[in-house]
């Protein structure tokens, strides 16, 4: 087995990467809109699908998600196994807790190998179920449900014919400020949204914060637990900054820079009470990012099983709120195998005679008929 090549907080970094792409992608598509992605979801389900992935599909995925080439899978699962058992640690803080787990239509044959991955990894339940019962659907909502404390109680509404296994991530967040809002300082007021001025509870906090500021933004860190390693970093872009111009410019040497320059000083900090939530199918800004060939015919996942499967969906379902004690946040991504259905392009020549009909089909009248027998006059 090879051996990671790369530290798990050098990996979080390449996580930091992809997670800004996807935010930018989904941005894009959704202008005047709340978008909240949790790139430690995506990126942990999309790790145990391309367990059985390989050649060109298994590089686009890697590429998609901020790996190099050489990269091996064994490094990969390593990392971010190491990741999770980092951020899941009972002394962060804060109530961090991440859920993995599979379930793949019974009636198919996988291979054992991807199932002790998923499973010594990632410490995925791995389940077995008929998907044409109901029950199947029930379950695996109700494993959303209780991995995010009740906040994503379905992830999916049906199963299609063609679906043969979900690979799900959950992640649940809650903490407390480490320097709470006052309420009573929290007041009405104006924000000034991208579809037009609404009415908003705005808190009020003075004291010694980090801060940093750019060329084109200000920015502040907040701290969660009394030992701060969970922060919420607020980025604010300066008046007249568009702010899908700034989002589009965010990448992870922007977000490092920040974090690199922030220094402890006063701050009067108005920051609006926000709750959110976000149900996206992310396979198309995925397939915009470079991971295509996992999503169309030809895709390799035979490493998964030996028939011919696809990603078929990548439903990503987020919630967030945060108030004057603090936030909470939960994900749940689920990855969709199906079976490749495979596009017939059917053949017709009409170089003999035929038969020609023209109808009007609102009147069901039969206008004309003829036998083309020849085409000539």
């Amino acid at each position: 087995m090879n051996t990671p090549s790369t530290t798990p907080a050098q990996k979080s970094n390449v996580t930091i990467g992809f997670g800004l792409s996807l935010l930018k992608q989904e941005a894009a598509a959704s202008t005047g809109k709340n978008v909240l992605v949790s790139p430690a979801s995506v990126a942990i389900a999309l790790a145990m699908t391309l367990n059985g992935a390989k050649e060109a599909t298994l590089a686009a995925m890697k590429a998609t998600l901020g790996y190099s080439e050489t990269e091996s899978v064994e490094a990969i699962n390593a990392s971010l196994a190491a990741i999770i058992d980092g951020v899941t640690d009972p002394n962060i803080g804060v109530v961090l807790k991440v859920a993995n787990a599979i379930w793949a239509e019974k009636n198919i044959e996988f291979k054992a190998d991807f199932f002790d991955r998923a499973a010594d990894s990632y410490k995925a339940q791995v389940n077995t179920a008929d998907f044409l019962d109901p029950q199947t659907v029930t379950d695996i909502n109700g494993w959303a449900d209780l991995n995010t404390n009740g906040k994503i109680p379905t992830i999916i509404e049906e199963i299609s014919p063609d679906m043969v296994m979900y690979l799900l991530n959950a992640v649940y967040f809650k903490g407390s400020w480490t320097t709470k809002f006052d309420k009573s300082l929290t007041t009405t007021g104006t924000f000034a949204g991208e579809a037009g001025a609404e009415d908003a509870d705005m808190m009020f906090r003075n004291g010694d914060m980090r801060y940093s500021q750019g060329s084109n933004y200000s920015a502040v860190a907040l701290p969660f637990g009394e030992n701060k390693r969970v922060q919420l970093y607020v980025l604010l872009p300066n008046q007249g900054v568009d702010i899908n111009t700034f989002v589009a410019g965010l990448d992870a040497s922007v977000l490092a820079t920040i974090k690199a320059t922030t220094w402890e000083s006063e701050v009067d900090l108005t920051l609006p009470r926000f709750e959110l939530d976000y149900d996206v199918d992310l396979k198309d800004s995925l397939c915009a990012l470079g991971m295509e060939p996992a999503c169309l015919p030809g895709a390799d996942f035979t490493g998964m099983a030996d028939e011919a499967l696809v990603i078929s969906t990548v439903k990503h379902k987020t919630y967030a709120k945060f108030d004057e004690d603090g936030g909470e946040a939960a994900a749940v991504t689920a990855v969709g195998m199906a079976l490749e259905c495979v596009a017939y392009t059917r053949q017709m020549r009409v170089d003999r005679p035929f038969v020609a009909i023209l109808m009007d089909e609102g009147t069901d009248t039969l206008l004309f008929a003829g036998k083309i027998a020849s085409t000539k006059k």
